[in-house]
């Protein structure tokens, strides 16, 4: 088997665990969906919404109140961690089935010894994490839309999630720039694991407690999580044209940076 060969079995690989990972992602927005047309659950969200402390409020974001009266329990599936955990855990699937698995059982030194060169491993990689990514997001709003649906008929506007959807790609491959640096100089993929999650980790309790105090929104240009506005979308907000570019270049860079640190660094043979 040629590098290339090699290559293209580890990428198989990602896209069949992306298709469990896109399953799973399906079944909690359309969970949400229905959750959301319970007359019940409603009644007992806007009691709770009244008595909801200022904190709460601040803590998820402005137009927070706004978002859940008008779409319930559907607003909370964009910003529940488990959602979050989908998208990150097919980012780090597809760099430890790349890269990191590679070099820490050493047969990314069989691969890099037939014809094939680190930049088009990286660049391979960089492709399926963005395309991954549109496939969860893609995944995300057709489950809503059918959730919304099917469930709660015309009451509900989808256009605001068309936007939503492209914030949240936005946010993700942010995040995946950042791990794209960690994997191209991680040897270990348990380092390459604890590293990534805790600097995710320190992003997402920094945009909550910034919200909180000021002072902290400062990082807020390199903290992706504070470029993600789900409730301010819901509510009529548009991601700006400036903004979508920002990221995208801030994401296209450190991947470039990745690929550079890996095209020069030394790997072990196993």
């Amino acid at each position: 088997m040629n590098g290339v060969n090699h290559l293209r079995q580890s990428i198989k690989g990602v896209w069949k665990r992306i298709l469990l990972i896109g399953l799973a992602l399906f079944l909690f927005e359309m969970i949400f969906s229905l959750l959301a047309a319970s007359t019940t659950i409603k009644t007992e969200m806007l009691k709770d919404m009244k008595n909801a402390p200022e904190v709460a409020q601040k803590i998820l974001g402005e137009g927070f109140m706004e978002a859940v009266l008008k779409y319930g329990i559907i607003a909370f599936g964009f910003i529940h961690p488990f959602m979050f955990t989908l998208f990150i855990l097919y980012i780090f699937t597809a760099f430890w089935q790349v890269l990191t698995a590679e070099i820490t059982s050493g047969t990314i030194g069989f691969t890099l010894s037939r014809p094939i060169s680190r930049k088009r491993i990286f660049l391979n990689l960089a492709v399926v994490v963005y395309c991954g990514l549109a496939f969860l997001v893609f995944v995300s709003l057709l489950s809503t839309t059918l959730g919304v649906v099917i469930f709660q008929g015309s009451e509900l506007s989808l256009r605001p999630f068309i936007s939503l959807g492209w914030n949240l790609y936005l946010l993700m491959i942010f995040l995946a720039g950042y791990i794209a640096l960690f994997s191209s100089f991680s040897d270990s993929g348990k380092r390459f694991f604890t590293y990534s999650s805790i600097m995710l980790f320190f992003f997402y309790i920094l945009d909550l407690l910034a919200n909180l105090w000021q002072p902290l929104k400062i990082i807020s240009p390199i903290n992706p999580f504070s470029h993600y506005s789900p409730m301010k979308i819901l509510v009529g907000f548009r991601i700006g044209f400036s903004q979508s570019i920002t990221i995208l270049t801030m994401s296209a860079v450190m991947f470039i940076i990745s690929a550079l640190i890996f095209n020069r660094r030394d790997l072990p043979s196993g």
